[in-house]
């Protein structure tokens, strides 16, 4: 004779062994009486398929969703979240553990549409890598009407300088002074392509300062400081 084990908290079935024999109720009613511990019971679970579980419930067996091994919740920012209770899982979105795992690698891959997590397409990978490389080099350099200048300036002896704070009152004083005050400038970059040292060495030119162009890194310093 068989005993049905269930789990103490979750009440969900854990599997089946093969019954003691209770000593004394054997020996009282003269035939083989099974002991059934705490968490079994004699009744036999009904069959189930795969991502169910039986739970027994008020003395009788229930079928409920298991999606615990196969299925995971995603989160509205990608992140992936294992599920943990039985049951269905009301306002979560779930998906399979191998897309969960495509997720979890590749977050950048993948969006949410209509409750549905699903890959985007090449050119919105691509619009989106166009925008990232557009955004980092806007957090980089400030445009003027001379071109485009890095805030960030390595000087000949290796020191970084900040150009607007460190650079600009030196550069105002010499043209101030009649001096060719000479400043590197930047064209904008392909964003459709990875920028590197070199490609953006490329896009540099040698251009006068002007009494102009320091009134114009003046408001970007209002304009940094608004921000």
């Amino acid at each position: 004779m068989n005993i049905y084990m269930y789990d103490k908290k979750t009440l969900e079935y854990l599997g089946t062994k093969e019954a003691d024999k209770d000593p004394e109720e054997t020996k009282t009613q003269g035939h083989f009486v099974p002991l059934v511990p705490a968490c079994a019971t004699l009744i036999e679970p009904p069959q189930y398929g795969e991502n169910e579980i039986p739970v027994f419930e008020e003395n009788s067996w229930v079928i409920y969703p298991d999606l615990r091994t196969n299925f995971r919740k995603i989160n509205s920012d990608l992140s992936v979240e294992k599920i943990l209770t039985i049951g269905n899982q009301e306002g979560a979105l779930i998906v399979s553990k191998d897309i969960a795992d495509a997720v979890s690698v590749n977050p950048e891959l993948f969006k949410i549409t209509n409750n549905k997590v699903v890959p985007k397409s090449s050119a919105e990978i691509e619009q989106e890598k166009y925008n990232s490389r557009k955004n980092e080099f806007e957090r980089e350099f400030f445009e003027t009407s001379l071109g485009w200048i890095r805030r960030k300036v390595r000087m000949k002896d290796g020191a970084i300088k900040d150009f607007l704070s460190d650079l600009l009152l030196q550069i105002k004083a010499g043209i101030e002074m009649g001096q060719d005050v000479r400043i590197i400038t930047y064209k904008l970059p392909d964003f459709s392509e990875e920028s590197t040292t070199e490609s953006l060495e490329s896009l540099q030119e040698k251009k006068p300062a002007t009494l102009n162009f320091v009134k114009e890194c003046l408001n970007q310093i209002v304009k940094d400081f608004g921000e």
